[in-house]
């Protein structure tokens, strides 16, 4: 029912003020189905901890999850980083281009359908308190939150919080970012225990901000975490 209002209310609004497509600029939908088409989605031959695409056919897990201290099962996403989505992934982190969530979260759940995770919570990496009030919302919240109302899954924004401001990632080597995100987010114990929970989040690069977020829910007694983001990024 919040998912069927959440997308008449949004439908309202594009009558009154037709949107243009985040991707190419076309008029008449946010993420036309020409941007569609031509975003290119993650093959099946991956990571099965990490979601990077391999390389090699005889490998199932890549050597950095082998050689690093892994919290998550699993994260997946599902295209790469570049346009048309990387255009539309900008415009709705920095464009304010909020209705972009409920057409991109579509994608996420027919993704998440086609796995075997079982989810009791899903949340959204949360951004420091200065980049949250300057920015006026946290964009992977507008991307779990209907999700969550199309999953049917219990949505909850403040499961993990961020604890310590960190530099932005971008520039940043992976030893760099696994070290910018040590300690810093933290969760509630009552909120996660005994729960496989999913965090939602646009991008992924190296990992380190997932991992670093799954660490605090595991050490808070979550049974599991998995991740699920928009697109991937070509790994440092």
């Amino acid at each position: 029912m919040q998912s069927r209002i959440f997308k008449i209310g949004w439908n309202l609004i594009d009558m009154i003020f037709p949107p243009s497509c985040a991707g190419c600029g076309k008029w008449g939908e946010r993420y036309c189905q020409t941007c569609f088409a031509n975003t290119r989605t993650i093959s099946p031959k991956i990571c099965q901890t990490c979601g990077e695409p391999l390389r090699q056919n005889n490998i199932s897990i890549c050597e950095r999850c082998k050689s690093s201290e892994i919290f998550f099962t699993a994260v997946r996403s599902w295209a790469l980083f570049e346009d048309p989505l990387k255009k539309a992934i900008h415009n709705l982190k920095y464009q304010r281009n909020i209705g972009l969530g409920e057409v991109l979260s579509v994608p996420l759940a027919k993704f998440l359908i086609g796995t075997d995770w079982n989810i009791d919570l899903i949340t959204a990496v949360p951004l420091d308190h200065d980049r949250k009030k300057e920015r006026g919302y946290n964009q992977s919240v507008f991307l779990a939150r209907p999700l969550s109302w199309l999953m049917k899954i219990p949505f909850n924004e403040k499961t993990i919080v961020r604890v310590r401001k960190t530099r932005p990632q971008v520039g940043l080597s992976r030893e760099q970012r696994k070290q910018n995100m040590d300690g810093a987010f933290c969760c509630q114990s009552d909120i996660a225990y005994g729960k496989s929970i999913l965090i939602v989040d646009d991008v992924i690069t190296t990992g380190a901000t997932l991992n670093a977020c799954s660490k605090a829910l595991i050490e808070s007694g979550a049974e599991h975490v998995f991740g699920l983001t928009l697109a991937r990024s070509v790994r440092l």
